[in-house]
């Protein structure tokens, strides 16, 4: 007895099994996306770390930290959805009030470049 048989969904379908597909894919809205600096009076960047991820959750997408010593500070880079702003910025005032947020930057794409 053949594999394909028994679990015929593991295999690809045959190309001559396989619709035609029209040539142009629908096209999705493209998301915007922005960057939010958020700086914090700390010298442990892995608890600011653990504190976004438990205040935004999936609103939390590509981020880059950077500690500053000498001032005793953490930055951090957020890319967020521009949709998503609102409820962001809301709830890092109340879980982190003594953080700086700083000027919203539009980005040109999500998740293909590098934040500043």
């Amino acid at each position: 007895m053949l594999l394909s048989s028994l679990v015929p969904h593991l295999l690809p379908p045959s190309p001559a099994a396989a619709p035609r597909v029209a040539a142009t894919p629908a096209a999705a809205p493209a998301r915007q996306y922005v960057c939010l600096r958020v700086t914090v009076p700390s010298d442990a960047p892995h608890a600011v770390r653990r504190q976004l991820h438990a205040l935004l959750g999936d609103a939390l997408g590509l981020y880059i930290v950077q500690h500053d010593a000498r001032r005793h500070t953490i930055s951090v880079d957020l890319e967020l959805v521009h949709a998503d702003v609102d409820a962001v910025m809301g709830a890092l005032l109340r879980g982190l009030p003594r953080a700086t947020l700083g000027r919203i930057t539009p980005l040109k794409r999500g998740h293909a470049h590098l934040l500043h």
